[in-house]
């Protein structure tokens, strides 16, 4: 008899449980209703008691909307306290979020050391922007000591997965032989991957290499012309 009050209880237990997730997942949907139709009052007002709850993904919602002033006054010092509490929970957006604002000393003093362990985190768990993030701090020497191998390995990484601004950089990098063997057409391959999807720079590099015939692209006056178009400057 006691062997099946036991088994009962933990029946009940489990049901209870779950009927708790399913009304936290509820609630959580129709927050995230009310915040993609801009209804932000109303976000806020379902998110605020989630995230205390320790809600991840809420947590990390409070800080996009304090970090960017979504129905509520903009304020860094919130968006970091959400945005950590997110982070602590292993949201590798939150992360990012979080590294940022330590990188640039937004609602927390400038830290480029916490940057780096917090932009690790998510790059770890393939963010993209925090893969671009933390290449870009190895390549600054932001934090860390400055490293050409490193900040090629996460820039490529980036730039693999779509990061426009990361895949012009990684062309630089293969230009000039930093980080990675030097190799002019890996280089220029990057560079207009990053120039066809509207990098105003990669744009520019690549119409001064087809008008002075330069890595190996051969001298071409039209696709100089039609670069330099793109990226709004003038041909000369």
């Amino acid at each position: 008899m006691k062997k099946s009050f036991a088994a009962f209880s933990i029946i009940v237990g489990l049901w209870l449980s779950c009927g708790v997730s399913t009304a936290t997942a509820g609630e959580f949907e129709r927050a995230m209703a009310a915040y993609e139709s801009r209804d932000y009052a109303t976000a806020l007002k379902i998110l605020t008691p989630l995230a205390q709850q320790g809600h991840v993904e809420a947590q990390r919602r409070l800080g996009v909307m304090y970090r960017h002033g979504l129905g509520v006054a903009r304020d860094d010092v919130l968006a970091h306290q959400w945005y950590r509490a997110a982070a602590q929970g292993g949201d590798a957006e939150a992360q990012n979020s979080l590294g940022v604002l330590y990188r640039f000393g937004l609602g927390v003093e400038k830290d480029p050391k916490e940057a780096v362990i917090w932009l690790e985190k998510a790059a770890r768990q393939g963010l993209t922007k925090a893969q671009e993030n933390l290449g870009m701090m190895f390549l600054k020497g932001e934090g860390v000591p400055q490293n050409d191998q490193h900040a090629a390995r996460w820039l490529e990484q980036a730039a693999r997965a779509g990061a426009v601004p990361a895949q012009l950089n990684v062309g630089l990098l293969y230009l000039a032989g930093r980080g990675v063997a030097q190799d002019n057409a890996a280089g220029m391959t990057w560079i207009q991957k990053a120039a066809q999807q509207g990098e105003k720079k990669a744009q520019q590099a690549l119409s001064r290499a087809y008008a002075e015939g330069l890595y190996g692209l051969p001298r071409d006056v039209a696709k100089a012309r039609k670069w330099a178009e793109k990226a709004g400057i003038v041909y000369q």
